[in-house]
């Protein structure tokens, strides 16, 4: 019988379990592949250190943890985003791309776009969503305000772990 295809969360700079949409909203769709990218170019920013890695690393071991009481571990690759992903894809086919949308540095804003492209291409339904009040690809900060209150005022989906582990385990 043929593997059901994944829903992959990617984490990228939110690496918890505790009050994260797109781990739990992958949950409830069918099998999730925990991911973590160490993207070596990224680490060639001017804006990182390795004070940055040395938290990664540590934050990383918990999440794993923490992932892994839930019944599967988190899965670390090396490489580009997209070639990683691809190599998933090829091996085990990929039903959603889950992430929050990531509020970095003008690299990981393109890298995501280009994640994005490939996920289209490779129909794959990404779904990235906002975690804190900055909003992204907005033509113009036209009405930004309103839309900052609307989403601050949005309820915490705190607890909604619980249903992942449900779900998971």
């Amino acid at each position: 019988m043929p593997l059901r295809p994944l829903h992959v969360v990617w984490f990228k700079r939110d690496l918890r379990i505790d009050d994260h949409a797109p781990l739990t909203l992958a949950a409830q769709g069918g099998p999730v592949l925990p991911l973590y990218i160490l993207e070596p170019e990224l680490w060639r920013q001017p804006d990182v250190s390795g004070r940055h890695f040395a938290f990664l690393a540590e934050c990383l071991v918990l999440l794993d943890r923490q992932l892994s009481r839930l019944g599967q571990p988190l899965v670390v690759r090396t490489g580009e985003a997209v070639d990683v992903l691809e190599a998933i894809r090829a091996q085990y086919g990929i039903a959603g791309l889950w992430s929050h949308e990531e509020t970095g540095n003008g690299w990981t804003f393109e890298r995501d776009k280009t994640v994005e492209r490939w996920a289209r291409a490779n129909g794959i339904e990404g779904t990235e969503l906002p975690q804190n009040g900055v909003v992204r690809r907005l033509p113009t900060r036209n009405g930004w305000a309103a839309r900052w209150e609307r989403t601050m005022a949005r309820p915490s989906r705190r607890g909604l772990w619980s249903v992942l582990a449900t779900i998971i385990s």
